[in-house]
Parts: structure tokens; C-alpha cells; sequence
């Protein structure tokens, strides 16, 4: 039963490379005549961080800034001829965020970006074929670092290929053997894919168990003097497929388990919450609290974003803070007050006027409010 359940897993599994490679190759396949753009750290030109050259590897340090920026030696090179993009890093620092930036020719005032999601960077197979934007003329290709001040990366490798087979699953092995840090979607949503992933991995279990199955059905065929249809069969292959499935997302799990206690373990509640998800948001209602009259001021908070205007809200707590989920952003007129504090979290509606000192409410007549404190996460505004 083990050997005939193993076997019908190894054909199935057989089936389904085989598959993947002749019956679905990438994009424009047939007609790439361009050769492999090859990693040369000398050609490349490093715009911004301070370069090292090491044995064909090249060593980038962050500039004052956090930002590092090197372009690949490509002028007006074919989008289509490439089907697979190859980045190799050597321990990079933690938190360090690595994005691909490309210009079309045909627009080279507007460029494309695709942030990396995928943490595993020591050998990272990306299908162009999932990029958004990657077509016509690509003018020039960049590599983009940002993190913090002096931080330092090492690239061994930033090449681009055409498509093959090999180069084709070495994308899917990438796609499933790497992990992405928690966000917040990740709360309610698992789908086990990224946003440049070319297959989801329950299609490719799926496919793994209906080929199996299939396999299986061959061999009863074939030995069907020997072999008799057996249950246990069935089951066996349909666990260790389960099996599989469930080790990606475990394999996920471990890592992000592990960014997790790196950046949380510790620290108290106010320095988790100022590198957590709502970091922006808590470091804009602490940096404002200290501004307000008193602890019994009246706060307002509006923000045409559900989350934001929320968690925003919540972190003022427990001052005497009023979020309207649903309704008004703000009450009418004769129920606002001189010395009530409106805070505005970018996206939303009503808007300040420095100028005039006035809070516009759309529908209603205007505020008089003077200006209190201001960041990229929003504005406080007094009353008069």
C-alpha cells in the first residue's frame, strides 16, 4: 500500500512539472531571442549608497538618508524577452525593504515599482510575467534600498533571463519556500501567495492530488492482474498532499513567528506599539496629546478611512475621544464647542484651510479653528 501510494505521488508529481513546463510556459516564450542579461558588479551604476566591489559581489551601504539605489547596465531592452528576474543577497539588515524600479521608454518620466514581499533574498527567482507594467521598452532597471542610515547590503546577483523550464520552477520553488512578514490583512486572510506569485498553492496541491489519483488509476490499469482498488490508497495519498500543503504554511509560520519575537521581544507596550503596524498612528496621537489643554479636552476624530480614523481614535483613549463609525464625521454646529480639538486622519473629507483658519465640513457651513499640530498622518486643529 506505502509503495504503490509513494509511486502514485512520484507520477503525480512528474505529471504536474511536466505539465508546468510544456503546457504552461511564460508569456512570449516562443519568440525570446534576447541573451540572459548577466550580474557584472563593476558595469553597474550605483546612484545612491556608498559601493564596495567583493569577487563579482558588490557591497552597498545606505546612505544618510536609509536609501540605496543601483541600475542595471540595460538601455531599451525588451520587456517580452525576459521571463525570469534572479536576486541574490547576503544577510541583509533586518527591516530592510528592497523594491524593483523599472522606466518605460515610452513614458520615462513615470516609473514602475514592485516592492519585494518575499523575505527569502539569498536566492529569489521573480516571474516578470506577474509584474505590473513590465511590457514594452524597459529603459532602464534599478534596484532600490531602504532602511536606515549605514545599514549595508550584499548583492551577489541581479540578472535577468529568458524563459525556460528551469528558470520557470525555480519561480514556483521560490514562491513557495518563501514567507512575507505579518500585516494586517494577514488577520483575517491567508492566501498563501504573493502578489507576484504565478501559481496559488492549493491549486498546485489540487492538482498534485487530481494527478496522483490519476496515476493511480493508471497503475490499477496496467497491474490490474496484480493490484485491486484499495481505500486506504486513496486516503494515504490525499494526507500526504494535505501533508505538503500544510508544511508551506508552517515553513511561513516559523519564519514570521521569528520576525515577530526580533521585533517585539522585550520591549514594552509603548515601544511595541511605535514599531508595530500602527506605528505612524500612535506616534501621531502621542505626539499630540501632550499638545491639549487638558485631559478633559473634547477630541474629534475624522478620517474618511474606517481603520485609520479607528485606531486612531483608540490610542487616544482614554481621554475623552468621539469617533462616529457611522454617520456625520462631526456633530452639528450647536453641539461643537470653543476649545474642542478636531483631528484630521489623512484620507478625510473635511479639510483645514491654514489660511483662513477655517475647517471646511462638506454640507455644512464652515469652523473657525486655529492650527495645532501637523504630520503626513494628519492635522489637529482648536476650535475658537
Amino acid at each position: 500500500m506505502l509503495r504503490i501510494a509513494a509511486l502514485s505521488l512520484l507520477l503525480g508529481a512528474t505529471l504536474l512539472i511536466a505539465g508546468l513546463t510544456l503546457f504552461f510556459p511564460p508569456a512570449n516564450s516562443g519568440g525570446q531571442q534576447a541573451p540572459a542579461l548577466v550580474w557584472d558588479a563593476a558595469s553597474v551604476e550605483v546612484v545612491a549608497g556608498t559601493p564596495t566591489l567583493m569577487d563579482n559581489a558588490l557591497q552597498l551601504e545606505l546612505d544618510n538618508t536609509g536609501e540605496g539605489l543601483l541600475r542595471l547596465a540595460a538601455r531599451n531592452m525588451d520587456a517580452k524577452d525576459f521571463s525570469t528576474i534572479h536576486l541574490a543577497l547576503q544577510e541583509p539588515a533586518a527591516g530592510l525593504a528592497v523594491a524593483l524600479v523599472w522606466r518605460n521608454a515610452q513614458e520615462p518620466r513615470d516609473s514602475l515599482s514592485y516592492t519585494l514581499e518575499n523575505q527569502t533574498r539569498q536566492s529569489l527567482w521573480l516571474a516578470t510575467e506577474e509584474l505590473r507594467g513590465w511590457s514594452g521598452k524597459i529603459d532602464t532597471l534599478s534596484l532600490r534600498f531602504s532602511g536606515r542610515a549605514g545599514d549595508a547590503v550584499l548583492i551577489r546577483d541581479f540578472s535577468l533571463f529568458p524563459a525556460s523550464a528551469a528558470h520557470n520552477l525555480l519561480a514556483i520553488y521560490s514562491d513557495l519556500s518563501g514567507y512575507a512578514p505579518w500585516n494586517t490583512a494577514a488577520m483575517n486572510t491567508y492566501t498563501g501567495a504573493f502578489n507576484a506569485s504565478s501559481y496559488y498553492p492549493i491549486v498546485l496541491a489540487v492538482s498534485l492530488l487530481l494527478l496522483s489519483l490519476l496515476a493511480y488509476g493508471v497503475l490499477l490499469f496496467l497491474l490490474r492482474k496484480k493490484l485491486r482498488f484499495n481505500w486506504a490508497v486513496v486516503a494515504l495519498i490525499f494526507l500526504t498532499d494535505w501533508i505538503i500543503l500544510d508544511m508551506l504554511w508552517q515553513h511561513r509560520l516559523l519564519h514570521q513567528l521569528s520576525d515577530t519575537h526580533r521585533l517585539f521581544a522585550g520591549k514594552s507596550t509603548g515601544e511595541r506599539l511605535a514599531v508595530g503596524p500602527d506605528a505612524e498612528l500612535y506616534k501621531f496621537a502621542s505626539n499630540v496629546i501632550p499638545l491639549l489643554d487638558s485631559s478633559g479636552s473634547r477630541i474629534f476624530v475624522t478620517s474618511s478611512d474606517t481603520y485609520s480614523g479607528m485606531r486612531t481614535a483608540y490610542y487616544f483613549y482614554p481621554l475623552n475621544v468621539h469617533w462616529a463609525l457611522y454617520g456625520p464625521a462631526l456633530p452639528n454646529k450647536d453641539y461643537l464647542r470653543s476649545g474642542d480639538y478636531i483631528v484630521l486622519v489623512q484620507p478625510s473629507s473635511v479639510a483645514f484651510d491654514p489660511g483662513r483658519g477655517r475647517v471646511k465640513v462638506p454640507r455644512r457651513p464652515d469652523l473657525e479653528a486655529e492650527h495645532v499640530f501637523t504630520t503626513p498622518s494628519g492635522t489637529v486643529v482648536r476650535l475658537k
